[in-house]
């Protein structure tokens, strides 16, 4: 049960980073054209480094230390100053890309064979519900600034605690 939660918290925050760092993209400074290529971009070094971390330190501190980055990134993203903020986007989109990376095969070898795919599946359904709340979250930037940066941060962080169980 235990497992199944953190697998599923783990899965939550990482499609909530993720989205909210793509659909908030819109709110940066500049072309919205390159600001998506640089983001989309910036997820292959973040996916390949997720991959070598993996092999050297093992996926669970992998995922702990990328959603802690990339929680770090969210709530450097506060500050108005347009440079930082597209550099945290970047790094961010480069965490969540290792985020995705490291919680497929977590998820996958957590579970013994004959539930890994419910494992799997319920992991993914919670994304999913983080995937449908993110836009939200990123639309909210509209209205207050600091607000969602502090939620998904703080959020990133609890889940990362939940990890050492």
């Amino acid at each position: 049960v235990v497992s199944t939660q953190s697998t599923g918290g783990g899965w939550f925050m990482t499609s909530l980073v993720y989205y909210m760092l793509w659909f908030s993209a819109k709110n940066l400074a500049g072309s919205i054209y390159v600001n998506a290529a640089v983001l989309g971009a910036a997820e292959l070094p973040g996916r390949v480094a997720a991959f070598l971390f993996m092999e050297k330190v093992g996926r669970k501190a992998t995922f702990m230390l990328s959603l802690s980055f990339a929680s770090i990134c969210v709530l450097i993203s506060i500050y108005d100053n347009t440079t930082s903020r597209k550099v945290m986007y970047g790094f961010g989109k480069a965490l969540a890309g290792a985020l995705w990376a490291v919680i497929y095969l977590y998820s996958s070898e957590m579970y013994p064979t004959k539930i890994r795919n419910l494992g799997s599946g319920i992991g993914s359904a919670s994304a999913r519900i983080a995937a449908l709340i993110a836009p939200f979250i990123g639309d909210a930037l509209v209205t207050s600034p600091i607000i969602p940066y502090v939620v998904v941060g703080v959020a990133g962080f609890l889940c990362t605690a939940t990890f050492f169980y």
